[in-house]
């Protein structure tokens, strides 16, 4: 039986493919080459993205918002900034804000709070962090999108170059605008987000 499926793949001008070899010097980055008794059997080249060498990015790019341009501005000097993303019309934002956001901001007083909203039309939400008690001393800005919010295609994906892809999200900055944590997972406990901004203040 065997004789004539083999006949059968010949009679169509099929090969049956042998197991190529591969060694380490063949693997390399970028490129994968299968060669047999040394000669390149295929290679298949990715696409190679462009390094990022800056440890600042979030400082050392041109703002394309008014948003960034006061962010940046806020985060540069040195010291510890908290940059909050969230939208009043979304209830995992609503239900972690209501969750300890204004004790947090409270207990660390030498540490800059901006809340940037994204995703809403250009609205700063204040009347709902009034509401929650939020301090008067957090900077609230508001993300402007490319049109309408409810159309998720005009919604920016980034915010200083560094990507936001759910909200709520918080990210942690020190040594001048260096990135150190970034919590791009929705709700979180103030206790995780103490822990993080106590491991910030430490020297590394």
């Amino acid at each position: 039986m065997l004789r004539w499926i083999l006949l059968f793949i010949l009679g169509l001008g099929l090969t049956v493919p042998t197991q190529a070899q591969q060694s380490d010097a063949d693997c390399q980055a970028g490129s994968l080459t299968l060669s047999d008794s040394g000669d390149q059997a295929s290679s298949t080249t990715q696409t190679k993205q462009p390094a990022v060498t800056d440890a600042t990015p979030a400082v050392s790019v041109t703002p394309t918002t008014e948003a960034e341009t006061k962010v940046q501005d806020i985060i540069a000097p040195d010291g510890l900034h908290v940059v909050h993303f969230w939208a009043p019309w979304c209830t995992n934002s609503t239900v972690e804000l209501r969750n300890g956001w204004a004790s947090l901001v409270r207990d660390n007083p030498n540490v800059t709070f901006t809340f940037v909203t994204v995703w809403a039309d250009g609205k700063t939400g204040t009347a709902l962090l009034d509401e929650v008690g939020l301090p008067d001393r957090v900077t609230t800005v508001a993300q402007p999108d490319l049109g309408p919010s409810d159309n998720e295609d005009n919604r920016r994906r980034s915010f200083l170059t560094h990507p936001v892809t759910w909200i709520p999200s918080t990210w942690i900055f020190h040594n001048n605008g260096e990135l150190a944590f970034a919590m791009n997972y929705g709700e979180m406990d103030m206790s995780t987000i103490q822990s993080l901004i106590d491991a910030t203040r430490t020297d590394w």
